[in-house]
């Protein structure tokens, strides 16, 4: 064989091999980027987590009470210490007036007890529903994050398959030309192509 057909099969041999390497850099590369994409979407789901948790959590409370389970409210810290200190000033009142254990103090704790439940009651309302709010806007957001990691894993893919294919491709060129270029030669030595 002549060092032209050798040159040739060379030639064409380094072209296949840098066709597949070039492929197998693309596939590495769509592979990395994928990784850092669910790594970027798992710290940003982790760093979430508390929000998304303190949602349910006061979402579950509001449940409650929408069943008239009401002892999450009663048990509630703001409302047992609005209730201990109103409490202890309606009974200092009734005592300087000696009348500490009378009907008209009875009255007078029924009566702040019912105003503070109900006001109390919307206010600790409002703080779950900012809570569950919160929850809420979290778990969109989560699903936003969620959508970009899944279109960027398909970016990712399609450029893999793109650079595969182009890399096939080339390797199909080099080889067509590599025996294009054998067959013009043997022509050629043969006395067909002059």
């Amino acid at each position: 064989m002549s060092m032209v057909a050798v040159a040739v099969g060379v030639g064409t041999a380094a072209n296949m091999y840098a066709a597949n390497k070039s492929a197998s850099a693309a596939k590495e590369a769509g592979r990395n980027a994928t990784a850092e994409s669910a790594r970027q979407y798992n710290q940003t789901r982790e760093d979430m987590m508390p929000w998304l948790e303190a949602g349910g959590w006061a979402l579950d409370r509001q449940q409650q009470l929408l069943q008239g389970d009401y002892s999450r409210f009663f048990e509630s810290p703001d409302y047992k210490a609005a209730l201990q200190l109103g409490t202890e000033a309606l009974d200092a009142g009734a005592t300087a007036q000696g009348n500490l254990w009378g009907g008209g103090a009875d009255a007078d704790r029924i009566k702040f007890g019912q105003q503070l439940a109900s006001q109390n009651l919307g206010n600790y309302w409002n703080r779950l529903a900012g809570l569950s709010q919160t929850g809420q806007s979290t778990a969109n957001q989560l699903g936003g994050f969620g959508q970009t990691y899944a279109n960027n894993v398909a970016q990712n893919q399609w450029g893999v398959a793109s650079a595969r294919a182009s890399a096939y491709g080339q390797m199909a060129d080099s080889f067509n030309s590599g025996i294009n270029d054998f067959m013009g030669y043997y022509g050629y030595k043969k006395g067909y192509g002059a």
